[in-house]
């Protein structure tokens, strides 16, 4: 057996072994019964429709999908602006600066997020929206500054200069020329910072206050304390299919995956 083939064996191991939790959500939330089981009790979709009109659910999945999209997009253009600064720009600290970028990840998240909750304390942040908003950002800012530093490292400078040679003036060149460079870095870079966010426990957990919950801690407040119905898993296979669905889409039209791989533009 040629080694090419041993290594797509594994790849193709890895894939199931990935993919194994997601896939089991679905029988478990096909059951009749009221409760969580395996293999399932007879079969039936209704899980997924009450799992869409426990208003609860929906408006945990709600609030992490804004908490997700206004963090994310703040992490984009905060890291945007930093990549420029700290790919073109000489000044003293630099790389003192570069390293700060990088500060939340090098801590472990349980120290990071009690830190902020005695922080937030003070200030009056804490169980806010506001500052659920500002932790996401800490943590999303260090993916998103380091995948859009290797786009901006990536610019060819000469497409810019030759288009303020014809008379572009600096926001022109920017939106017509710098922009289409690194737009599928940007796009990563959200995608990222998005998922991050949305998937977070342990930030929410902690800074999140009463009627505030994220869906992941709505979730594991439901399999931990009580209410332990198939709704759990159905919402999960479901969210996971349309996250599937959605980079698919991503991939095909900007060439995501090919960006990830290192083969992008």
């Amino acid at each position: 057996m040629s080694g090419w083939r041993i290594l797509k064996i594994y790849v193709y191991l890895v894939v199931i072994i990935m993919l194994l939790p997601i896939l089991i959500t679905l029988p478990v939330a096909l059951t009749t019964t009221g409760y969580m089981t395996f293999p399932p009790v007879g079969l039936t979709l209704s899980w997924f429709k009450k799992c869409f009109q426990d208003e609860i659910l929906v408006d945990s999945l709600v609030r992490s999908l804004n908490l997700a999209l206004i963090s994310s997009l703040v992490a984009v253009v905060v890291a945007l602006l930093s990549s420029f600064a700290i790919e073109r720009s000489e000044f003293p600290g630099k790389s003192l600066v570069e390293t700060f970028f990088a500060g939340p990840r090098m801590i472990p998240l349980i120290i990071f997020v009690l830190a902020l909750l005695i922080f937030y304390e003070r200030l009056g942040l804490a169980e806010t929206s506001l500052g659920l908003i500002l932790s996401h950002l800490l943590i999303a800012l260090p993916f998103a500054f380091r995948t859009l530093l290797v786009s901006v490292g990536a610019l060819d400078r000469r497409l810019e200069w030759s288009a303020q040679i014809l008379g572009a003036n600096s926001i022109q060149t920017f939106f017509r020329v710098t922009l289409p460079q690194i737009k599928t870095g940007m796009i990563a870079a959200f995608i990222f910072t998005f998922i991050l966010s949305f998937n977070n426990v342990t930030m929410a957990l902690f800074l999140s206050g009463v009627g505030r919950r994220t869906l992941p801690v709505e979730m594991f407040q439901r399999l931990h304390v009580g209410g332990i119905t198939p709704k759990i898993p159905a919402i999960s296979f479901a969210l996971s299919i349309i996250g599937l669905l959605l980079f698919i889409i991503a991939d095909k039209t900007v060439g995501v995956f090919k960006y990830l791989g290192g083969r992008g533009e």
